[in-house]
């Protein structure tokens, strides 16, 4: 089975980053430059928007058909930064390419994420950056969405009773642990935490994917909890978990048993963020509609 933690060991050539491990497979898709992966179109369209696209695609190796999905970040201005950036190279760093530099940082703190293959930038026109990212299919993992949206039986009963404080006691303590190691995944939700549940164990194994968008700020650091269990209590369904499900959330991030009077003042926070996501999120879905109805592609 792959290791969803284990430390990557890169290969930099150009504005190319490799993980040594898949060099040969690499090799094999004629994967040696920029331009030989951004031209590639062969598989499965998994997103389309204007800003970025996916692909599924599969490659055979010595052990049987491999899945992977290749990330392309559309052309982004980035205006005089280029020209600061010949002077201070660390100055712009393209989505791509961040993405793989944090799936590399979140292994070496032992935190479970996708295995990244390749990632790559470039300049065009001087003024604009294109880039990709390329991961390995996270099977056996599954998405949480996706298993509260198809098994939703999974836990209910006695025995999802049991599934469900397994799962809330799983996650609090990652995101503790994210946190203790200095990052925040800025859309910790139902859809990006994934999950495995091996030997028909109660309590799942838990890791992230679409690492793009990860806060290392070392200014408010107080308000990663907040945002982080509000963001993950908003995509819990109601109908699945109620108060008394949510709560242990909290408790398992603070390794607590009970809390005390400045922990539901933690929760009350935490409620009212999720308000705002909910607000947020109905209004940001309501646009997007708009935008099909008119034809035009989402942002």
């Amino acid at each position: 089975m792959k290791d969803f933690s284990s430390q990557i060991e890169c290969i930099k050539k150009d504005h190319l980053i490799f993980n040594k491990d898949y060099l040969g497979l690499l090799d094999d898709m004629h994967f040696d430059s920029f331009e030989s992966v951004w031209k590639y179109q062969d598989g499965e369209i998994i997103k389309k928007i204007k800003v970025r696209s996916v692909i599924r695609f599969e490659m055979q190796s010595d052990s049987g058909k491999k899945y992977f999905y290749l990330k392309h970040h559309n052309t982004k201005f980035v205006g005089i930064k280029r020209i600061l950036a010949l002077f201070f190279p660390k100055l712009i760093s393209s989505e791509g390419k961040r993405e793989f530099e944090n799936i590399c940082d979140f292994r070496k703190g032992g935190i479970g994420t996708v295995l990244p293959v390749a990632a790559g930038e470039r300049f065009v026109k001087l003024f604009w950056l294109q880039s990709f990212l390329i991961t390995e299919d996270f099977s056996p993992f599954i998405s949480l969405e996706y298993m509260l949206r198809d098994n939703p039986e999974f836990f209910m009963g006695e025995k999802g009773s049991y599934r469900k404080r397994n799962l809330i006691n799983r996650i609090g303590i990652f995101a503790r642990r994210m946190h203790e190691k200095g990052f925040n995944h800025r859309d910790f939700n139902a859809t990006h935490i994934l999950l495995y549940y091996k030997d028909k164990s109660d309590a799942p194994d838990i890791a992230l994917f679409d690492l793009q968008r990860v806060d290392r700020s070392l200014f408010f650091r107080f308000r990663w909890i907040a945002k982080s269990l509000a963001e993950l209590n908003y995509t819990l369904p109601e109908g699945i978990f109620d108060k008394k499900d949510r709560i242990p959330l909290l408790l398992s991030y603070k390794g607590k048993k009970k809390l005390n009077a400045w922990d539901w003042l933690h929760w009350v926070w935490i409620k009212r963020k999720t308000a705002r996501i909910k607000r947020h999120t109905e209004k940001m879905m309501a646009r997007r509609k708009e935008r099909r109805q008119r034809g035009l592609i989402e942002r």
